[in-house]
């Protein structure tokens, strides 16, 4: 290195010639007393401190300290805004409040640390070298001016990194395309952006810093490292950087994952890039962080995590296009609540009691009989428990009669026909984008599968290789979704949403700003469908009501996908692996499905498995289940690992798997109200509450009120009888084409019905494969559909329905209000509630009247409402 370097004092000397500089405790640590810091340092047995020697070989090489306190019960805090810091030569570096040192002048000295008090002081020294601070080395635009920008939010979203910028500036979003950046400061507006005379009047720094009116703020302050930056690449000559600049290669953070645990409630991170030719840099203050759960950890822009309740809390770190997680946990025993040690029913109550263990979180107690029953029936079936039923089974003394009565409700028909309700959902079985006959169609061939339990991975193999008729091969309908099939990017994105849990829909325009997902991966992962194509059915021709009958869906043998950027073909390549090889001959789209489906893969068995917990527990162990991603950690990555081993060792039999899930005690929780789970319900302390979706919802009322709905397809009812699109069977009477009796759940899609209850109730129209397409929030629609709807009014009303055949049998009050009940709520009325609804009937001149405002009162109860 050129230049001369100022020689440290000895360490004999240092005593007598250093010059302290204390940083005592930290402001960071707002609105904490010296009596809470003295708490957190304690008595440590050791002190450890990374890096443990510091060179320095530039003016903006920094290192950002990590110390780390050792203590006698083997837990471990973070002191690093907190421990006493000396520098035996102040003039060679500066230290900013927690640790952050930079150089000053070229030299070497010694930085000491110390914690405690008295005989349990503890202290730790760090070498520094500081060299090259003579030379002159331009600030570098791709590495130091991009990541300036990302961390002071100028080539965000919501300001100058939108498709169209803002004001006329635009950047592209954090940074992603540098070269046209460049441009974009030095060349466009002819330059004014930047001064090179007089860089403090530069536009970027004036607006940035409020100086000028900035729609979006102030984003620069002298005291950040941003700005410095930015000025003094300016004041450089405002360069590009060479052709040859070492490529980022990988981020790291430090410390890794690790536990927490009070009266330490801080820990500060430190982030650093490696490059193509070897070397290394402190990246920390240019590093853009965020947290996957504020209520549980939030992070500063420097890399400090402040912990609020116990949890596990991901935090991304993201520098230019390198993105790292590292997960950290933390507990507090001193508000831990009391461990009940709960009995276990199988590996899945292992996994999740442990956790809870851990965080000090207390399951609820096991759901009395009446609610299991319902929440059973409902989550394996969608319908209500029959009164018959729900005596039985509360009756039932048998030590495994839950187990029994899975057992049963897996068996059933309308297992089936709620689970095919679910996947129709996701899979875009929507007959204006399938037609009418193939909306049937697939609806028939998804709920065969289900009813047949078809190894889950042999049904994803079929429905992306099929090809042909998509009226006679129903699930190559599943390319024709007008929203997503007109395009190879829109089946990727379906396919990868759907059996992988990864949404990269970002990546089609940039490199994923969350997650690993590039332009690369997105456009490889295209490439599996560039070769699809459709036409006509001439077989199966138009009808009426919509464009065009079926199609048929071929693979062409040429098609490729052209990278936006490079302009260059992309071969086909498997999410998150190699360039997949397609023999001769061979079809894109099955090599992919047997890839997806195979144990390579590492993101089926877990989505699969991710989505059913979800659909059983109301909350994915990822939640939400299709956004699998560093920064959106599992609750409990043991439990979904073993339940995606279940499904791979069982050959993907997703009947089996919901039997181990509902058959845990984890399952079979009681619901709590959310200020007793004391922030556990990502852990599952409790069972979710939640509304019962449209269709069960609207079917239950039919069941309770005895009174089925009548269903109205002028596409059924308009055909011929050897042309109906749904066989009805021997049914003696029907609706609208449809037989009698016909459940909301067995429906093939709910865009032609367009029933106002369904509609209000969140019927999803299936144009995306989210779950959250379907709503679930309670509001006013809700509420004027069951206190005045006819879905509601109308079924109370019937004369034959169940009311008036209890009436009709001249059944006693005492006997009508437990049908009722236990048709509406499966449970037996209390004491108080069965005096309150027959004093109710007995003071009312028109029983029929009375009774049906009874029911009335009880459809419109949250306990009805909700599954819980």
């Amino acid at each position: 290195m050129p230049g001369t370097s100022r020689p440290g004092p000895s360490p004999t000397a240092a005593p007598a010639l250093a010059l302290a500089v204390v940083l005592s405790a930290l402001p960071a640590f707002a609105g904490a007393g010296v009596d809470d810091e003295a708490r957190v340092i304690g008595q440590p047995d050791t002190l450890a401190v990374t890096p443990a020697t510091i060179e320095l070989v530039d003016r903006r090489d920094t290192r950002q300290l990590l110390v780390a306190g050792h203590y006698a019960d083997g837990s471990v805090r973070d002191l690093s805004h907190l421990v006493t810091i000396e520098v035996d030569d102040p003039q060679v570096v500066t230290i900013a409040p927690g640790g952050h040192v930079a150089p000053k002048a070229n030299g070497r000295t010694t930085i000491r640390l110390r914690a405690g008090k008295g005989a349990g002081e503890r202290n730790v020294a760090v070498p520094v070298t500081v060299a090259g601070l003579d030379r002159l080395d331009s600030v570098s635009f791709r590495r130091e001016v991009i990541a300036a920008l990302n961390v002071s939010g100028c080539n965000a979203g919501a300001c100058h990194g939108t498709p169209s910028g803002k004001n006329g500036f635009k950047l592209s979003l954090r940074g992603f395309d540098p070269a046209a950046d460049y441009l974009q400061l030095t060349r466009d507006l002819a330059g004014r952006r930047i001064s090179l005379s007089d860089p403090d009047s530069s536009l970027i720094l004036q607006k940035g810093q409020g100086q000028v009116p900035h729609e979006g703020g102030q984003r620069l302050r002298p005291d950040d490292p941003a700005f410095p930056l930015i000025q003094a690449w300016i004041a450089s000559g405002a360069k590009d950087d060479p052709a040859d600049l070492p490529r980022l290669t990988g981020i790291a953070i430090a410390p890794g994952p690790h536990l927490i645990k009070a009266p330490s409630k801080h820990q500060q991170i430190s982030v650093t890039a490696r490059f193509a030719d070897g070397t290394t840099r402190d990246v920390t203050r240019l590093t853009v962080f965020t947290s996957s759960d504020e209520a549980v950890g939030q992070v500063d822009r420097n890399g400090l995590v402040e912990f609020h309740r116990p949890g596990q809390v991901a935090i991304l770190a993201r520098y230019l296009d390198e993105l790292a997680p590292v997960l950290l946990t933390y507990i507090d025993p001193d508000s831990s609540q009391p461990w009940t040690n709960p009995p276990t029913n199988n590996y899945v109550d292992t996994h999740v009691f442990a956790k809870q263990k851990l965080l000090g979180l207390a399951p609820a107690d096991l759901a009395p009989d009446h609610e299991f029953i319902r929440r059973i029936s409902l989550d394996l079936c969608g319908v209500l428990p029959t009164p018959e039923e729900v005596r039985l089974f509360l009756n039932d003394s048998r030590p495994d009669k839950r187990a029994r009565l899975v057992d049963s409700l897996l068996e059933r028909p309308e297992y089936a026909d709620i689970w095919a309700l679910k996947w129709a959902d996701v899979l875009g079985n929507n007959r204006r984008a399938v037609q009418a006959k193939g909306a049937y169609a697939f609806h028939g061939w998804i709920r065969d599968h289900v009813a047949r339990n078809t190894p889950f991975d042999v049904v994803v193999r079929e429905l992306l290789s099929a090809k042909g008729s998509t009226f006679n091969n129903p699930p190559a309908s599943f390319f024709r979704n007008d929203r997503i099939a007109k395009e190879p990017q829109g089946l990727a994105q379906n396919t990868a949403q759907l059996f992988l849990g990864v949404r990269m829909s970002c990546a089609q325009c940039h490199n994923h700003p969350f997650e690993r997902w590039t332009q690369d991966d997105y456009y490889g992962f295209s490439a599996f469908f560039a070769r699809v194509t459709s036409k006509l059915d001439p077989t199966n021709p138009r009808i009426a009501r919509f464009n065009q009958g079926a199609l048929i869906i071929e693979d062409d043998k040429s098609g490729e996908t052209i990278h936006p950027r490079t302009g260059q073909v992309v071969p086909p390549k498997f999410l998150g692996g190699a360039v997949a090889e397609i023999p001769p001959g061979g079809e894109r789209r099955v090599v992919l499905a047997n890839w997806l489906t195979s144990q390579e893969n590492p993101f089926f068995a877990r989505e699969l498995a991710n989505r059913t917990w979800y659909h059983l527990l109301g909350r994915g162990i990822v939640d939400p289940v299709d956004d699998v991603r560093d920064s959106n950690p599992p609750a409990s990555e043991e439990l979904l690992e073993a339940l995606a081993q279940d499904l791979i060792a069982n050959r993907y039999d997703v009947k089996q798997l919901i039997r181990t899930i509902v058959n845990s005690r984890v399952y079979q929780l009681a619901s709590l109200p959310d200020e007793e789970t004391h922030g556990g319900a990502r852990y599952f302390v409790s069972a979710v509450v939640k509304m019962v979706p449209a269709e069960p919802l609207l079917d239950a009322i039919s069941s309770a009120t005895g009174s089925p709905e009548l269903f109205d397809d002028p596409d059924q009812r308009n055909r011929d009888a050897g042309q109906k699109l749904v066989d009805v069977g021997n049914a003696s009477q029907t609706f609208g084409g449809m037989p009698l009796g016909t459940r909301a759940a067995q429906l093939p899609d709910g865009d032609v019905y367009q029933h106002p209850f369904l509609s209000a109730f969140g019927q999803p129209a299936r144009e995306t494969s989210c779950e959250c397409e379907r709503g679930g929030d309670a509001g006013l629609v809700h509420a004027l559909q069951l206190i005045n709807g006819p879905s509601v009014k109308d079924k109370l009303s019937r004369p034959e329905n169940r009311i008036g055949r209890l009436l009709a049998a001249d059944r006693p009050d005492s006997e009508v209000i437990e049908e009722v009940y236990l048709a509406t709520l499966s449970r037996l009325p209390t004491s108080e509630e069965r005096a309150a609804g027959v004093g109710y009937v007995s003071r009312s001149p028109d029983r029929r009247r009375a009774w049906e405002d009874v029911q009335w009162a009880l459809l419109n109860s949250k306990e009805f409402l909700f599954r819980h």
